[in-house]
């Protein structure tokens, strides 16, 4: 079984409803989209928590 149908089974997100927010990394600035609180960096791989 592949991972996209194995985490299927167990949740679902709808993709219209998505809110994304413009995120810049604190420790490389790059930009991108992300969803939550708690974020890692595609990029350097840093953790870090967003404010309200």
């Amino acid at each position: 079984m592949d991972f996209k149908t194995e985490i299927s089974k167990y949740t679902t997100i709808n993709l219209d409803k998505l809110t994304t927010n413009k995120t810049k990394c604190p420790k490389c600035g790059k930009e991108f989209n992300s969803v939550g609180k708690k974020i890692i960096c595609p990029e350097c791989k840093y953790i870090f928590k967003v404010d309200d």
